[in-house]
């Protein structure tokens, strides 16, 4: 019999060792509200991606019962240890951004869809003194950045830089599409770039729309085979 979300709910908080009012209290919400959810008289929260944090477990496992319960990092944090997975490890998330006419993301939860682990000399070449947390991988599809990032590529995106931080290639959601560009600023504009000469620079993004533009992170390196760095 498949599991329901209070089943899932009760075994990751069983294997957490938390109490009903001690992951309330984690959550910042009700323990009224978790007793319903561990009841099963409740089938959904808005708060899956806060109790999902709190537990160590992925958002989609426990909200949907798909995927892993959770990934090896997550694992190894819960037995109190780190040193099960060793090294700097940087995930891959199941999103992709556009070097091109722009993609959406239709996941309701972005998840892990594997982590790659480099050694201490490799993660200080490729990103500098940045921390494993700052780091996150992404697929690009669309050629309009050809000749710096290819289709396919894996990019490294700083996600601690989430406003224009100097000119740069920037991941971003422009209203409802993701988008991998080089963007400039210049006055009250912000120009967005590609660098295919076969694809036209947008319309300057003024002051008023910049409201529209989500910078995600900013893009530090790619891997098609071998690692190439942009900044």
């Amino acid at each position: 019999m498949k599991m329901t979300l209070a089943d899932r709910l009760r075994k990751a908080m069983d294997e957490a060792g938390l109490t009903q009012a001690s992951l309330a209290e984690k959550c910042g919400i009700s323990q009224a509200s978790i007793q319903k959810l561990v009841s099963g008289k409740a089938k959904s929260t808005t708060f899956i991606v806060e109790i999902s944090e709190a537990l160590s477990v992925n958002a989609k496992w426990l909200a949907q019962g798909e995927g892993l319960m959770r990934g090896a990092r997550e694992a190894a944090r819960l037995q109190g240890s780190d040193m099960a997975v060793p090294g700097f490890r940087v995930d891959l998330l199941d999103i992709s951004v556009s070097a091109g006419p722009g993609s959406v993301n239709t996941n309701e939860f972005i998840e892990v869809v594997r982590t790659i682990t480099y050694t201490p000399e490799e993660a200080r070449m490729m990103f500098g003194n940045r921390s494993e947390e700052q780091i996150r991988m992404i697929n690009v599809k669309g050629d309009s950045m050809s000749g710096t990032i290819e289709p396919g590529d894996l990019i490294f995106v700083d996600i601690s830089v989430q406003s224009f931080d100097g000119d740069g290639i920037y991941a971003f959601l422009y209203d409802d599409t993701a988008h991998v560009k080089r963007l400039q600023k210049m006055k009250d504009y912000l120009l967005v770039l590609s660098d295919s000469p076969r694809y036209q620079t947008w319309d300057p993004i003024t002051r008023d729309e910049m409201n529209r533009v989500f910078i995600y992170g900013k893009v530090i390196g790619s891997v098609p085979q071998t690692y190439r760095r942009h900044g």
